[in-house]
């Protein structure tokens, strides 16, 4: 050995160390924790000190020196701080992996870690004291041990879960943490969020093992207002994303009853507006309803800002229909629809002959709306005139018709909605600073959908269910694959592009399983952009063919189908009867959206 600060065990020779086994040392009730370091031809055990530094890296200075000059000075540290232990790379040249994965940042080691510093390894082990103890992490740290577990899930099929705790207050913390890691298990790991949140990862727990971990749990903290969510993966994961399922968990937290414990599918909100059913699985778009029915009856102007396409007009018409204006029929204009002087004559009304054309006396929407609410879309498109004119209804509550003197009292409601960005806009001058401030007495933030991953795939579904229905014929199912090619693409268009494909696939594709192609032909599609002289050659008109590839994987997909049908479900069966492996039948049924759904248990 080349350093004899790595001796096998501080106060112990080596001898020693044979007659000392891991049960006599878990029988001390004392924990102790090593190394295992592999480098060249040597190998030897490393003793970890109880708390602080430890610098790993070729310098003489270092604390487990490695003489390796691929090796950097100073290559990695390990942090030890009480039953924590985490490991970050020093900026080295080669990097420093965990389980084949780099580090980015800090990492928690669990025991049996493997870490790789170029051609040594180092295994993290511990003996543990009689009565183990679950971790609490940082919430990167955290979300490093969910992205390993999802790992694990896609690789192996192993299922984990998440809990989590919200409704507690800064004194009822201590009292929780406690409680909730008095329940966990070694492998177990919890986080504190910004929030106030409590979040644990239970790795390898399916759902009626958590549902049994949260109610031990809720006992405990039966006296505190807790709401306890949970959710697992894959049964009730849309997407292997980590803040997705820390998303999905504390949403159905929120859904859940004061003292009770709720799985993601009791968490789903849909409300109807109107015709419309409005599908909420999404936090911030569950916070932004429940705002919405508390500004609905206040009569105060609401502006709305978001992406075109992201769902504007719906919040717009739930602010109409949850106020006590909701006897009269909501009063809609697209400000950007209409030239200047149409806009201004429909807003506002007009006399008889006023102008050109104004053939008849007019009442403008805005008298229209009077006791009633008055949405106006892409309001940052109106012309500086008409947005002092707007001004002063809203000021004085009174309107005045083109080409009238007088003045009317109107009792309207104004609700706004915009894409642009209005701020900008009053720096620039091209919208009215006093207008922005009348308009903005409530201002609502609706998130594009690309920020809401675990949202798409319900949203999706509904579309798709409705577009098959509205056609006439049998639900289509979507793949994984397609779900995929959905999550990460960016919908530019939002809500309404993704709509319009649901549409699109139902209409255009005579399948029972939606594929990844199928979606990747619509999504991915570029047009060639054309110089305006530019006319491009008519192309001859091909035969048109029917790609085989595609005719066989719908004949795989009703065999597959019929194989389970058969046999109730009985994939190894199945698979007998279509003389295919089991491997490859379980694949293609996993591709297909064919694997039979496993039980659920519903708390």
């Amino acid at each position: 050995m080349e350093d004899t600060n790595e001796a096998p065990y501080m106060g112990a020779t080596p001898s020693d160390h044979t007659t000392l086994g891991v049960d006599d040392e878990a029988a001390s009730g004392v924990e102790r924790r090593h190394l295992l370091v592999f480098s060249g031809a040597s190998s030897w055990m490393y003793q970890l000190p109880p708390s602080g530094d430890v610098v790993i890296g070729r310098s003489e200075t270092a604390d487990l020196r490695i003489d390796d000059a691929s090796v950097s000075r100073q290559h990695a540290r390990l942090a030890l701080d009480g039953g924590v232990i985490t490991i970050s790379d020093l900026g080295s040249h080669h990097g420093t992996y965990v389980n084949d994965v780099k580090l980015t940042s800090t990492r928690a080691l669990q025991p049996n870690d493997v870490i790789a510093i170029h051609k040594t390894t180092l295994i993290f082990h511990t003996t543990a004291p009689a009565v183990p103890a679950a971790v609490v992490l940082e919430m990167p740290a955290l979300r490093q041990r969910i992205d390993d577990q999802i790992e694990r899930t896609v690789r192996y099929e192993r299922m984990f879960s998440l809990l989590c705790f919200v409704g507690l207050s800064g004194g009822e913390r201590p009292i929780v943490q406690r409680a909730v890691i008095a329940q966990l298990r070694r492998t177990d790991a919890a986080a504190w969020a910004n929030d106030g949140s409590f979040y644990v990862l239970l790795p390898d727990a399916g759902v009626e093992e958590t549902v049994g971990i949260a109610t031990r749990i809720r006992t405990k903290l039966d006296r505190l207002a807790l709401r306890i969510g949970r959710v697992t993966c894959p049964p009730d994961g849309y997407g292997y994303d980590a803040d997705a399922l820390l998303a999905s968990a504390y949403d159905a937290a929120m859904g859940a009853k004061l003292g009770q414990v709720a799985g993601l599918e009791r968490a789903l909100q849909t409300l109807t507006i109107g015709a419309q059913r409005v599908i909420i699985a999404d936090p911030t778009m569950a916070r932004l309803y429940a705002l919405v029915e508390r500004l609905a009856p206040v009569g105060i102007p609401v502006l709305i800002t978001g992406e075109t396409g992201c769902g504007k007009e719906l919040v717009a018409t739930a602010i109409h229909a949850l106020s006590p204006r909701a006897g009269k029929q909501l009063i809609s204009l697209n400000c950007a629809a209409l030239h200047e002087m149409l806009v201004e004559s429909e807003l506002f009304g007009h006399e008889k002959g006023a102008f050109s054309g104004a053939i008849a006396t007019k009442a403008g929407l805005i008298e229209a709306a009077s006791g009633s609410t008055l949405f106006l879309d892409e309001i940052g498109e109106l012309a500086p005139a008409i947005q002092a004119k707007l001004l002063r209804v809203l000021e004085t509550h009174r309107v005045t018709r083109v080409g009238d003197v007088r003045e009317r009292e109107v009792d309207v409601r104004i609700v706004a909605a915009t894409n642009r960005d209005l701020e900008a806009d009053v720096v620039t001058g091209r919208f009215r600073r006093d207008l922005f401030f009348r308009l903005s007495a409530a201002t609502l933030y609706l998130p594009p959908l690309r920020q809401r991953p675990h949202e798409l795939p319900l949203l999706a579904t509904a579309f798709l269910d409705e577009a098959c229905r509205h056609n006439g014929r049998s639900i289509m199912r979507i793949s994984d694959g397609a779900m995929s090619v959905m999550l990460a693409h960016s919908w530019p268009g939002n809500i309404r592009e993704l709509k319009n494909l649901m549409q699109y696939v139902a209409a255009a594709f005579a399948v029972d399983v939606l594929l990844a192609e199928h979606v990747s032909e619509r999504l991915g599609r570029v047009r060639p952009v054309l110089s305006p002289r530019a006319e491009p050659a008519a192309p001859a008109d091909p035969p048109r063919f029917r790609p085989i590839a595609d005719e066989l994987r719908e004949l795989e997909i009703t065999r597959i189908r019929e194989a389970l049908e058969a046999t109730g479900g009985n994939q190894t069966r199945a698979a007998s009867l279509l003389a295919m492996p089991v491997r490859t039948f379980f694949g293609k049924a996993k591709l297909y959206g064919l694997t039979p759904k496993k039980k659920r248990y519903d708390h």
